[in-house]
């Protein structure tokens, strides 16, 4: 236990003036129900009037205390469960009531996650055969598409989506009907690793920063929102159609290091392509190649970085 959670214990364990108040409030109720008990087994006039009182003071003395409670928060500037952000109360907070952020132990600060196969599966075969094409069709749409070199400028959001389709039909115009219907709508395209989540949320409940940066399409980004929602869960990033910049370009690498201002030597990029990773360890930062989770949860290991997520 660290001296800043064995404070946090002494303090919970004595009585302060908000939890004064509260037995207070507690003794009051107790007292009013055991009088209208007491009345009702002895069939006392006032029965119905200590009833009357008991109703009024369930209602009333929890208000009372909240309210003093909530004045002696003010006035002494601390948190407290009548504090507007009461959700907190499970938090580590300071003398004052500010909820205190952990802070890793390493020298580690930030992990940079690429998207497509590190957080989602990018399933363009998927996409294809989802359309009714065979897998020899599949493989041929691939070649005009995913596997050419066109595909980074989709990602580099130069183009439209209209000149970026028609690029991909004058690499194989006898398949236009295909490719234009398959890639009208990216849906299915990009699935949710389940991992995902919990995973980052792991990295963040230990104070790490959690930023992503990926080549990645504006028409992708739209179309699989639903499947791209643990953005919602990560403190920032780069895409690269936003930038007009693609990995493994290093200018993409130093607009993220100069947006964040980030030191290298804190930063752990995780990224499933080779060139990818060169180009980031190329820069000072500590650079992972995604084989498998296992292998980066072990890699990340060793830089000292350990979260509970498996």
């Amino acid at each position: 236990m660290t001296d800043l959670k064995k404070d946090n214990a002494k303090r919970r364990n004595k009585l302060n003036p908000k939890q004064i108040a509260a037995w207070i409030g507690i003794i009051l109720l107790v007292l009013l129900y055991v009088g209208l008990l007491v009345q009702a087994l002895t069939f006392g006039p006032d029965a119905g009037q200590i009833f009357m009182s008991a109703l009024t003071g369930t209602i009333t003395i929890p208000i009372v205390v909240w309210l003093f409670i909530w004045v002696y928060g003010v006035y002494a500037r601390k948190h407290t469960i009548a504090s507007l952000d009461a959700m907190t109360s499970d938090q580590l907070h300071d003398e004052n009531g500010n909820v205190i952020q952990p802070q890793p132990e390493g020298k580690i600060r930030t992990v940079v996650f690429d998207i497509g196969n590190v957080l989602v599966n990018f399933d363009w075969k998927n996409l294809y055969l989802s359309k009714g094409n065979s897998e020899e069709m599949a493989e041929r749409m691939a070649a005009a598409s995913v596997y050419d070199s066109d595909w980074n400028e989709y990602d580099r959001g130069v183009l439209t989506d209209e000149q970026i389709l028609d690029s991909f039909v004058e690499n194989d115009p006898e398949i236009e009907t295909q490719l234009r219907t398959a890639l009208e709508n990216m849906k299915g395209m990009i699935t949710l690793r389940p991992e995902t989540i919990p995973w980052i949320r792991a990295l963040k409940a230990q104070g790490y920063q959690v930023l992503v940066l990926s080549n990645f399409s504006h028409k992708a980004l739209t179309d699989c929102r639903e499947e791209m929602r643990f953005l919602d869960e990560v403190d920032g990033g780069i895409l690269s159609y936003r930038e007009q910049l693609i990995k493994p370009d290093p200018a993409i690498y130093r607009l993220l290091m100069d947006r964040y201002q980030l030191d290298p030597d804190t930063c752990i990029f995780i990224d499933d392509t080779e060139p990818n990773v060169k180009a980031a360890a190329a820069l000072g930062i500590h650079a992972i190649q995604f084989k498998s989770r296992q292998q980066v949860l072990a890699e990340m290991e060793a830089l000292g970085v350990v979260t509970d997520a498996q």
